[in-house]
């Protein structure tokens, strides 16, 4: 028995609205960029550090780029992962641009996600939390963002992708083109890199 339409939903809850909008439904498409413009600003701030009216011109940028290319997505891929290699190439498009006007500094880095937002999923264990324990959480995920933003950068990227934008890695290796070996040994040891640097903390 093929999968039901539930089943497909479940899987990826984009592709209803996704063939809607692929028709010319505008309120389809409404409905995928309220899904999805949160993830896409926290790539952009994460990414490139950049402030958050420059996220979200870039974020239009990525949804015009999506809504030309809708009529011509086959549907091979998640539409998220469709979605997060339209915004990589917009992120790498900006990062060149400001490499080329500041050639010998480096200013591709990461910061603070969206308020609201995922923080890496690595917080201090806990089920009710004193005040003391709240200051150390808080000290943590700052020195958490500040050693992620001190990752190099082919490190930076996949873990970004994958502890805070929870994609696979054959969706990363799709996103950023690369092999999934190369992938996997990133992550690896992108998280390595960020344990050491973290040692401080551990108990």
């Amino acid at each position: 028995m093929g999968p039901t339409a539930n089943d497909t939903a479940a899987v990826d809850p984009a592709r209803e609205p996704m063939l809607a909008a692929q028709r010319g439904d505008m309120d389809a498409f409404r409905t995928l960029l309220v899904m999805f413009q949160d993830r896409v600003m926290r790539v952009m701030t994460s990414v490139l550090h950049c402030d958050r009216a420059m996220a979200e011109d870039l974020c239009q940028e990525v949804f015009l780029r999506v809504h030309k290319g809708l009529p011509t997505f086959d549907g091979q891929v998640r539409f998220v992962t469709w979605l997060h290699t339209i915004a990589m190439n917009v992120a790498i498009s900006e990062y060149r641009r400001r490499r080329a006007q500041k050639r010998d500094r480096r200013t591709l880095s990461i910061d603070a996600p969206v308020p609201g937002t995922d923080d890496l999923h690595v917080t201090p264990v806990g089920r009710e939390i004193d005040p003391g324990e709240q200051a150390h959480q808080r000290e943590f995920l700052a020195r958490v963002r500040e050693c992620v933003h001190r990752l190099p950068d082919e490190y930076r990227v996949v873990v970004v992708l994958r502890d805070m934008e929870s994609l696979s890695y054959e969706e990363i290796a799709q996103v950023l083109d690369l092999p999934i070996g190369t992938v996997r040994s990133r992550i690896h040891r992108g998280r390595l890199l960020l344990q050491d640097m973290l040692k401080e903390f551990v108990r």
